[in-house]
């Protein structure tokens, strides 16, 4: 009987130290962590990260080096960089200039979706461990902007047939599928400081709200989450529940936005797009759908939160003014004649189309009920989740839709591919003038001004309405440090999960 205890008492330990080694994140299904062809959100280029190294990386103060262990400035269109020694793939093969060089030419060719690679003209190994990247245009914050973010693959193994079992970041990818997610183990082989955990799992259990969230780590099946926005109120749950966990808030730099589909007749005149913004209650939809602006801010006309450091305090702050919509709308000739309470569209009655995912269902029927006050009678289709949104709005089946998106307020170049994805693609001259602008300013302070001078033409224009921006909530059991990144993972994506906090400190 004794001789039993001992070996419960043994396995019991056995089975402690087995699950110290494995950490697991809250993050859910994204796809295959495919360096090339990655799901195009923040979390599915996190969820890559951590097994596919970058140049240069961030951690939470700014840039930092990583395959390169330097870099020099040869004018205004060519950097060089240099290379640590010694470093291998995951199999054991050198990493080389040639594969940087492959790595950047590659997914020019591919037009990578991430990132507009036409700012590069080439990318040259000019020995084993120093290569050129040249641009076809000035662009002088390249580092910050995409030697953080480009991907480096082995060109021996993308060149010839593609596999996501070769990488050279902490993690090597051992198995994913969208039923059960995704299963890193820590790269033997690793350059760096040592991963902290044997395996990495980001389960895909169906995180499909932030009760299902909180849920899985008051239970222990996941070590960190993050909540945001209304989910605010789920801290006081877990705390009383787990009262060891550590919570962090922050800027999420993400905003919640009700789009148009600026193809269609009246959502491409920007004096309906101005009624539709008058006729919404900005501060009561927080109030009714977040439930406190402890959750989240109202939006605002230049769509850039007010806690940015690029925040264009002139532009001023949301209007709302159903009396106004109205008269806007009547001046296009748009009214309600046969008195039925809902506005007619060319003498015909209009439903318009509002889609939404069901996360932000209550924030779709509480627009719903402020545009109906003047007259605008939507319907509202609800879908599963982002995915099944994005499909819907790429193929143009809607006339407004309620959707989010990172890269908020914490990057100015953001401004310059923002308002072309997530929804109806947006062109205006002269905020195209300013973009081209942007992007050859000379530094930091020079690209913020003119990401000021840019929320002007956005709050004249109104492409988009920003309705809230939530803050987030890390919720973590304390494995890993995890912390915000400068300006965000990839120079905008605010998710606290940076695999710096996965590895043993640098000394």
């Amino acid at each position: 009987m004794k001789r039993a205890q001992v070996l419960i008492t043994i396995l019991l330990f056995l089975s402690t130290i087995a699950l110290s080694s494995q950490i697991s994140i809250g993050l859910g299904n994204w796809g295959p962590p495919n360096p090339v062809r990655f799901y195009p959100r923040g979390p599915a280029y996190v969820i890559t990260s951590f097994a596919y190294d970058t140049l240069v990386w961030k951690d939470s103060k700014g840039v930092i080096p990583w395959l390169a262990v330097k870099w020099v400035k040869l004018n205004d269109t060519a950097w060089v960089f240099y290379l640590r020694k010694g470093l291998t793939w995951s199999d054991g093969e050198p990493l080389t200039a040639e594969d940087v060089a492959f790595s950047y030419n590659y997914l020019k060719e591919s037009k990578w979706a991430w990132k507009d690679m036409s700012v590069l003209k080439r990318a040259v190994a000019l020995n084993e461990t120093t290569v050129l990247i040249e641009l076809n245009r000035p662009f002088p914050l390249f580092v910050e902007e995409y030697a953080t973010t480009v991907f480096v693959i082995p060109k021996r193994v993308w060149s010839s047939k593609p596999s996501l079992s070769v990488s050279s970041g902490p993690y090597v990818l051992k198995s994913y599928s969208p039923g059960s997610g995704y299963v890193f183990v820590k790269n033997p082989r690793f350059w760096g400081p040592e991963p902290l955990f044997d395996q990495l799992v980001i389960p895909s259990m169906q995180f499909t709200s932030p009760q299902a969230l909180a849920s899985a780590f008051i239970s222990g099946k996941v070590d960190a989450i993050t909540l945001m926005g209304k989910a605010w109120r789920l801290i006081k749950v877990i705390e009383s529940r787990k009262p060891n966990a550590i919570i962090k808030k922050g800027p999420m730099y993400w905003v919640l936005f009700l789009g148009f589909n600026l193809n269609k007749y009246p959502f491409d005149v920007k004096e309906f797009r101005k009624a539709v913004s008058l006729a919404l209650d900005l501060k009561q939809l927080v109030l009714r759908s977040v439930g406190s602006f402890e959750g989240a801010l109202p939006g605002v006309p230049g769509y850039v939160p007010p806690y940015s450091a690029f925040y264009n305090k002139n532009v001023g702050v949301h209007e709302y003014s159903p009396k106004e919509a109205v008269q806007l709308m009547e001046k296009l000739g748009i009214r309600d004649s046969d008195g039925d309470g809902c506005v007619e569209l060319n003498g015909r009655k209009w439903r318009p189309l509002l889609v939404t995912s069901k996360s932000w269902v209550t924030e779709a029927l509480i627009v719903k009920e402020m545009l109906e006050r003047v007259g605008i009678c939507v319907n509202v289709k609800t879908v599963a989740g982002t995915k099944q949104l994005d499909w819907i709005v790429k193929n143009g089946a809607f006339d407004m839709e309620i959707n989010g998106h990172g890269a908020t307020g914490n990057n100015p170049f953001a401004l310059t591919w923002i308002f072309k994805a997530f929804g109806t693609p947006w062109f205006n001259e002269k905020y195209e003038k300013l973009m081209r602008k942007l992007t050859s300013a000379k530094n930091l302070e020079e690209a913020e001004e003119i990401a000021k001078e840019a929320q002007g033409i956005i709050a004249d224009e109104v492409p988009r309405i920003a309705l809230y921006y939530p803050y987030q909530f890390l919720v973590s059991d304390g494995k890993a440090h995890w912390f915000f990144t400068y300006n965000g993972i990839d120079g905008g994506i605010p998710l606290p999960y940076n695999k710096l906090a996965l590895l043993k400190p640098i000394r």
